[in-house]
């Protein structure tokens, strides 16, 4: 087998210098492109499926907060929150606690409010095919933390507040730093920074004497930014039946995303050699804008609405017998050092988040992934609650699929540090390139995949009520 680590070596270089590639941006706009001419140059014919988004983008010197005149450190800016002026916005601060924050208290003020780093637990979010635990006890994101922290910046609006400050509570100064949290969410024109840990109590004393404080956010909205989804087709040849290969490419570091390198990979497998079963090669966009792109999951599930003919098993159409959602290859794992308070590598790996969404997958995964420290990986089952990454809209689509979507908590912030082990990203490309090889060969029936099934609304209602349970005690500790 050809030693692929220069090229992939090659690819993570890129994903440096580009940096953080917002969705839209010139920097994921050129990855898009290279994607595309990679898949061109092996013969396959490349198709684009365009969306079209109002762009907003906070790039370096937009984001400022003084209090009182002195200036206070700023972890982020709070995505498509909103804009301010060179003058930014001045007002009173008023502080905001409780599960259910009062907005109307601080009408006219900017509200501070803190936001606990929360550890959910595993069962809630991550299950397993064995019955224990995937990924330990718990799980800690600043995505999630960022998602359940109740900051909810409509109702802020609505309410008349100025601008928000929230402030990390439990994480790491250079942990929070650079963090592109939350990444789900709507334009909200209200004007938001993610302030760091270290000024919580000086925020909160602040805020308690009614000080007055400048927040700027010179960030930019730029109307009907064009941004591509790129896909191609490596026929089989045996009729009516494909496996689907996806990513995304919009991201915030050369972990967030670097699956393009394993599809590609997989891509040139895929014209070396007659397989029976079509393979589809999709590199969505929308990740990090997905309410710009859809009502509901993931960025691929546009793509799967917009081409059922390759996947959903009508007549004159295919069906795909199964999936591959490769994302956040080689990931290393990070810690703060506590003499000098660098967030860098341990010389670790982020335990791998490896989903089969079927027994008969998990199966399959256990046969041909390469094993890690002399065992098998395990393989976790979705929870009723969530998938996470874009594993998701194969899921909700009842396509048999296996999904790497490993989750370190600087997921979403820009790095400095290189975060890809190249060996270990390699080991992961092979992992998924046998399991195409599988997959793709009509040898292996499909009716010996088994069938995915969704959790009932029941079952996810149930869940929700558990995590939501454990949130609301952390916060009562907190």
């Amino acid at each position: 087998m050809e030693n692929e680590v220069p090229r992939y070596t090659r690819q993570l270089d890129q994903l440096a210098r580009l940096g953080m590639r917002t969705t839209g941006s010139a920097a994921h706009t050129e990855l898009v492109d290279s994607i595309a001419a990679e898949l061109d140059a092996l013969g396959l014919a490349v198709q684009r499926d365009r969306q079209v988004l109002d762009r907003w983008e906070a790039g370096p010197g937009s984001v400022g907060l003084d209090v009182g005149g002195a200036p206070v450190a700023v972890a982020s800016a709070w995505p498509y929150s909103g804009v301010t002026g060179q003058d930014g916005v001045t007002g009173r601060l008023v502080r905001l606690t409780g599960r259910r924050l009062r907005w109307a208290e601080a009408a006219e003020a900017i509200a501070v409010v803190e936001v606990a780093h929360l550890r959910v637990p595993s069962a809630a979010v991550i299950a397993s095919w064995d019955g224990g635990a995937a990924l330990g006890p718990t799980v800690s994101n600043p995505v999630l933390s960022a998602e359940l922290g109740g900051v909810d910046l409509a109702a802020a609006r609505a309410a008349g507040v100025l601008a928000v400050i929230a402030v990390w509570d439990g994480l790491p100064d250079a942990v929070a730093t650079g963090q592109y949290v939350p990444f789900t969410q709507p334009y909200r024109d209200l004007p938001a920074l993610w302030a760091p840990e270290s000024e919580r109590v000086r925020l909160r004393e602040a805020a308690e004497r009614g000080a007055t404080a400048r927040l700027r956010l010179t960030a930019e909205l730029t109307p009907g930014v064009p941004t591509d989804t790129v896909w191609a087709v490596s026929p089989g040849t045996v009729a009516g039946e494909s496996v689907v290969v996806v990513t995304h490419t919009d991201g915030s570091n050369e972990v967030e995303e670097n699956g393009h390198i394993g599809l590609l990979a997989l891509a040139r497998d895929a014209v070396a050699a007659p397989h029976d079963r079509t393979i589809v090669f999709a590199a969505v966009t929308g990740h990090l804008r997905i309410p710009a792109v859809t009502e509901h999951g993931q960025a691929t599930t546009v793509w799967l609405r917009a081409h059922p003919e390759l996947w959903d098993g009508r007549p004159g159409g295919m069906r795909a017998v199964a999936g591959l959602a490769i994302e956040h290859l080689g990931a290393r794992a990070f810690a703060v050092d506590p003499t000098t308070g660098a967030y860098r590598p341990t010389g670790a790996l982020e335990p791998e988040l490896l989903y089969a969404t079927t027994a008969e997958l998990a199966t399959l995964v256990r046969l041909s992934w390469p094993e890690v420290d002399g065992g098998p990986v395990p393989v976790a089952k979705p929870a009723p609650l969530i998938h996470f990454g874009e594993g998701e809209p194969l899921f909700q689509h009842r396509i048999p699929a296996v999904a790497l979507v490993t989750a370190p908590e600087y997921l979403l912030a820009e790095l400095t540090e290189r975060a890809v082990d190249v060996g270990v990203l390699a080991r992961q490309v092979d992992g998924f390139r046998e399991l195409q090889r599988r997959l793709a060969s009509t040898g292996l029936p499909a009716d010996a995949l088994g069938t995915v099934r969704p959790p009932s609304k029941l079952r996810k209602g149930v869940a929700a009520l558990r995590a939501l349970a454990s949130v609301r005690a952390q916060l009562r500790r907190g």
